[in-house]
């Protein structure tokens, strides 16, 4: 058991020592722009090839570990983090920063889903609740320390020290990792066709990508086009090499298993309809409601705060009411808070705005946890590293087709403003209210005993 906790806490800091460094980031930017003499807006290189690089190397972790052994490729992930960390205190450029973050990037792919892999795999059953629940507690704590932590280190000090600041932790994770990560983990029988991975990496590369540049207008019409010739082309070769396996190795559908199907199709919904929320309250208190920085920043530390409260809240809740019940009234609960918030906004109501804040943030994460912790109800050992993979690549493509939706959505809607009289960011809260009980009808497919075991423990 002590292990175990060991196990919890490595993995929690690798959660947090991600978020902060994200969080951190984006407070620099302005600062790092004037540095290296660019413009604030060509700073986004830097942010996408660090979420590029993790979407697409996220498969790779389940092929690495076949070959390694779960702890060394932890153990090289964290290597590969702490190196382009440092090598990113050495930019001189955009360009040399882009693919330093890169190498972060590359390292940050593979170490938080294997890192969950081997929770899983060592935790008791009794246990796997509530650490799949909590380890990104200190993740949630990194998002809303980041912030203040890097604007510290940006006007009294330097930019570079927000990658500094990583060093420390990733060699607490290396010297934890080998000391407490068994080193037995290791899957002796590797099936994985290498070339079909260097496919799908290329896939998601260039779909991520293209996903992320296309809506910022970052590359032109024609160099789109290109590029997505490339990636359905890599998709073609991928399915037809595939197909013609001349002796397809055996393996398991996570589909078919009820509680895995529910929770990632739910989650890609609920992801695409929900992940801007942050970024659009943001954009609605700042230019909207022309509310002052110490306002802005308030509003969303209420909902980053009530967000952190609901992990708390999750297991005893879940305990009580099981996956359906608990899945079913949050998603209402959701849609009727998205629906106050829009009330709020076209009324001003600040006092409002802040309480729909808080109840937002919990009862959305609420609903991710809920969702996360059903897709590993009923795996086995064996499914959990491509269960994890498939799980962590669909959420993150959610999260980025939702904030490549929401400005042109937010611009199609400004357009019918004046002739309905209700605000944009109003009217985009009332289609994502109206939106989200589409959920139900997948949860109602759920039994009342589904993920019974897995919330008391076999």
């Amino acid at each position: 058991m002590k292990t175990s906790w060991t196990l919890f806490w490595i993995a929690s800091i690798t959660f947090f020592m991600q978020s902060v460094d994200t969080t951190m980031l984006y407070i620099a930017l302005p600062a790092i722009a004037e540095a290296l003499h660019q413009p604030v807006l060509h700073m986004e290189l830097i942010v996408i090839s660090y979420v590029v690089t993790v979407v697409a190397f996220t498969p790779v972790n389940g092929w690495m570990a076949e070959r390694l052994g779960e702890r060394n490729t932890y153990l090289v992930a964290i290597a590969i983090f702490m190196t382009g960390s440092l090598l990113c205190v050495t930019a001189t450029s955009i360009v040399s920063l882009s693919v330093f973050r890169f190498i972060q990037g590359i390292g940050g792919a593979l170490m938080l889903p294997i890192i969950r892999t081997i929770i899983l795999r060592t935790t008791p059953d009794t246990m796997k609740l509530l650490f799949l629940n909590r380890i990104t507690l200190l993740g949630l704590l990194g998002t809303m320390i980041g912030p203040v932590v890097g604007s510290l280190m940006v006007n009294m000090l330097s930019w570079r020290l927000i990658f500094v600041l990583n060093i420390p932790l990733c060699l607490m994770c290396l010297w934890l990792a080998r000391t407490h990560i068994p080193a037995s983990m290791q899957v002796t029988h590797f099936r994985g066709d290498s070339f079909k991975l260097m496919l799908l990496v290329g896939m998601l590369f260039l779909g991520t990508f293209l996903l992320t540049a296309v809506p910022k207008n970052i590359i032109s019409l024609p160099l789109s086009a290109a590029l997505a010739l490339g990636g359905f082309s890599l998709a073609f070769l991928y399915f037809k090499r595939d197909m013609l396996a001349v002796r397809p190795q055996p393996r398991e559908n996570l589909f078919t298993i009820k509680t895995f199907s529910i929770g990632v199709t739910s989650g890609i919904v609920t992801r695409v309809l929900l992940s801007s929320i942050p970024v659009v309250m943001s954009l609605m208190l700042q230019t909207q409601l022309a509310y002052d920085p110490a306002t802005v920043s308030l509003i969303l530390l209420l909902f980053s705060s009530g967000a952190l409260l609901s992990k708390l809240g999750f297991e005893p809740l879940i305990k009580r009411i099981g996956y359906r019940k608990l899945l079913l009234h949050t998603t209402v609960f959701t849609s009727l808070c998205i629906f106050a918030m829009s009330a709020a906004v076209q009324e001003n109501a600040t006092l409002f705005i802040g309480i729909i804040a808080v109840l937002l943030g919990m009862l959305i994460s609420t609903l991710h946890s809920a969702e996360s912790t059903l897709a590993f109800s009923n795996l086995s050992h064996h499914t959990y590293n491509n269960g994890n993979n498939i799980m962590t690549v669909t959420q993150l493509l959610s999260i980025m087709v939702s904030m490549a939706l929401t400005f042109p959505m937010l611009r199609f809607l400004s357009r019918m403003e004046s002739a309905i009289n209700v605000n944009s960011f109003s009217l985009l809260f009332i289609l994502l209210g109206i939106g989200l009980p589409i959920c139900c009808f997948i949860f109602m497919h759920l039994n009342e005993d589904d993920g019974h075991h897995f919330i008391h423990g076999r």
